[in-house]
């Protein structure tokens, strides 16, 4: 059963995507001279995005050793991530990121890895996230974890009932 404050947690972040996406589109439509000042609110929504979402993958990080996943949500999980990674490694800018590159690397090989079920997988591959998170979102970390984050949200969800 997923806690209360990682249910909480899981709401805060989906907020603040919601509050991102509206600067940016707000940013897009404003005049020049208000671009910057709508800049630095989006970077301080990033910020405070981080800090939540570094404590929900941490409690996810914790809470996941404890749990029965059902195999078929965690199949969902593990190939929807495994997307996302193979994505984000063509990424020119993460190309040029040694360490981010071989944290993603260590993602996929646990998430492809034969013979192991997987909810092994996925509770192999989730304690690797927030290494990727540490990089903020100056390396388009943000569409990772943007893509990635329903799919853990839905899994989150049918655990919660």
């Amino acid at each position: 059963m997923i806690s209360d404050r990682l249910y909480h947690l899981q709401s805060e972040v989906q907020s603040y995507y919601k509050q991102l996406a509206g600067k940016e589109k707000a940013k897009r439509l404003a005049e020049q001279a208000e671009k910057e000042r709508i800049q630095q609110q989006i970077d301080e929504l990033k910020q405070e995005l981080n800090a939540v979402e570094r404590e929900y993958w941490m409690r996810w990080r914790a809470e996941i050793a404890g749990l029965t996943i059902p195999e078929a949500d965690a199949e969902e999980v593990a190939s929807g991530m495994l997307r996302e990674v193979e994505f984000l490694e063509i990424e020119p800018t993460v190309q040029n990121h040694a360490q981010l590159m071989q944290a993603l690397q260590e993602i996929k090989a646990e998430l492809s890895k034969p013979g192991i079920p997987a909810a092994g997988k996925l509770t192999a591959a989730i304690p690797l996230l927030p290494g990727v998170i540490a990089y903020e979102m100056e390396l388009d970390t943000e569409g990772f974890l943007k893509r990635a984050f329903p799919t853990v949200c839905k899994l989150a969800n049918k655990l919660k009932k």
